[in-house]
């Protein structure tokens, strides 16, 4: 998976990415975000209630604090592209400076809560070890939206050192986090998380089949396979990934990032999401394969406009 596309699926639910941690000790050369259950307001109705609060306390820290554990992982670019709109001699444009300002500088404190994460499980000395303490961050939701970028920035610098073993276990513990995620993501954005970081197609048309596939057998101890009378649902449905995929594309295309990066991204998801197509024509009647093409045509004709592609078919 890229690392674009796995900031952008793992802070889905996440207000913690903003969340303020410890201060660091170290300085790692190093950055990612565990899913949370808090929802999210919308954009502008977080903001009117910083705006509020700001007035009513007189403390641009005290307003965002007041809100930030119900904002997604959108508005601080959201909150950008407002000043870049808003007029100099605008009355409310100290008020957003002073928002952003405070925004700015939680996302420090979770780049530095991060290498301290980092740091630790480095120093943890096992592997068993290490694995342990990964799940506790993980399970007690800990980890935030800059624990994985700091992490795939240090395998950068370990890759361009020449540092093998640093980097493997580095390797280890990206792999691992990926996997505990997947386990506390919903079953849509779980297998897209399988799908885009599998590189043979072949295996990813097995995963694919294995969960989106209605199931018709039950493998017996002995191997043996019992036909079933009635069809199992599949364990996940077409149109639940399809919904997954289509919040990473607008996830993935709002990220203020390279064009290029975003757009070789999209494209990630959209082999994985042809591949999806396939399965589901050979294994659903036509109207799902319709609802499923027609749930994911938007924001792949959003993503391919400036190009003139079609979306996945």
């Amino acid at each position: 998976m890229t690392p674009v596309l796995l900031v952008a699926t793992l802070t889905w639910s996440g207000p913690r990415w903003l969340q303020p941690g410890p201060a660091a000790h170290s300085r790692l050369a190093v950055r990612h975000s565990a899913p949370t259950l808090c929802a999210a307001v919308s954009f502008d109705e977080a903001l009117a209630g910083m705006q509020r609060d700001l007035t009513e306390l007189g403390s641009a820290e005290a307003a965002v604090d007041t809100w930030l554990s119900q904002l997604d992982e959108m508005f601080i670019p959201t909150l950008a592209n407002k000043l870049e709109a808003t007029p100099a001699d605008s009355d409310e444009l100290a008020g957003l400076l002073a928002i952003m300002g405070v925004l700015q500088q939680r996302s420090v404190e979770r780049f530095e809560r991060a290498r301290d994460q980092l740091e630790t499980l480095l120093t943890a000395g096992e592997i068993n070890k290490l694995d342990s303490q990964l799940c506790g961050l993980i399970r007690r939701d800990e980890l935030d939206a800059g624990f994985l970028y700091v992490l795939f920035k240090n395998m950068e610098a370990a890759e361009a050192s020449g540092d093998e073993e640093k980097l493997r276990l580095l390797s280890h513990l990206h792999t691992r986090t990926q996997e505990e995620l997947e386990k506390k993501s919903a079953p849509g954005l779980g297998l897209l998380h399988k799908l885009t970081r599998t590189p043979d197609a072949g295996l990813r048309d097995r995963i694919i089949r294995h969960h989106m596939s209605p199931q018709t057998e039950v493998l017996l101890p002995d191997g043996q396979k019992l036909p079933l009378a009635e069809p199992k649902a599949a364990m996940v449905d077409p149109l639940d990934f399809a919904g997954a995929v289509e919040d990473a594309l607008n996830k993935v295309l709002a990220m203020p990032l390279e064009r290029q990066l975003v757009m070789s991204t999209v494209e990630e998801i959209r082999t994985v999401a042809k591949e999806a197509r396939a399965v589901v024509e050979s294994e659903y009647p036509a109207e799902v394969l319709d609802s499923f093409t027609e749930a994911l045509t938007p924001a792949f004709s959003r993503a391919w406009q400036a190009r003139g592609e079609s979306a996945v078919e």
